[in-house]
């Protein structure tokens, strides 16, 4: 699949209302890291990659939010089961990293957005349009940043570059702690 094609995917996931709740939606966690049982979709005869994740943000946002001043229950990051798949015959736990990593630069871009609304709160009061303006800035930006793992890290396979991802997203998560879901 194209790299193209995935990005599209993912910005076509990335939508303006909230998801059903579902056991098919995976609700991204600081504790609770990636198995082989979130992904649906389980093989052993992919050739070129292997494991491939769907990611959704999704938001919930109307003209009264500009009152609340906390959006972080507003905002989701999941990860969406039948949409995903790993490769069990090599290379697990590398995939596991891999796509675990992913979650976690998306979740850093759903703080983000987190953060922009409540910034932008009181131009929610003029309609929702703003909204849909910085989740798709946000949702470009997580895409630029998704290519420049890859690349750095050739899919997470560099270990040492792919160490340097992690300490990076984990402080930058760190830093964006106040626009946790939880908070």
């Amino acid at each position: 699949m194209k790299l193209t094609t995935l990005l599209f995917a993912f910005y076509l996931s990335a939508n303006s209302a909230f998801a059903q709740t579902s056991i098919d939606y995976l609700q991204w966690s600081a504790t609770n890291k990636l198995t082989v049982n979130d992904f649906s979709i389980k093989n052993n005869s992919f050739e070129t990659i292997s494991s491939y994740a769907q990611f959704s943000v999704d938001y919930q946002v109307n003209g009264f939010d500009f009152l609340t001043k906390n959006f972080n229950k507003k905002v989701r990051n999941y990860l969406i089961k039948t949409a995903s798949w790993i490769d069990t015959s090599k290379n697990v736990n590398q995939s596991l990293n891999y796509e675990q990593t992913l979650f976690d630069i998306c979740e850093i871009y759903t703080r983000q957005f987190r953060k922009a609304l409540r910034e932008n709160r009181k131009k929610i009061a003029n309609g929702t349009q703003i909204a849909e303006e910085l989740n798709h800035q946000i949702m470009t930006d997580f895409s630029k940043r998704k290519y420049d793992y890859d690349n750095e890290t050739k899919f997470g396979k560099d270990l040492p570059k792919q160490k340097e991802w992690e300490n990076q997203i984990q402080k930058e998560l760190f830093e964006l702690n106040d626009f946790d879901y939880t908070k």
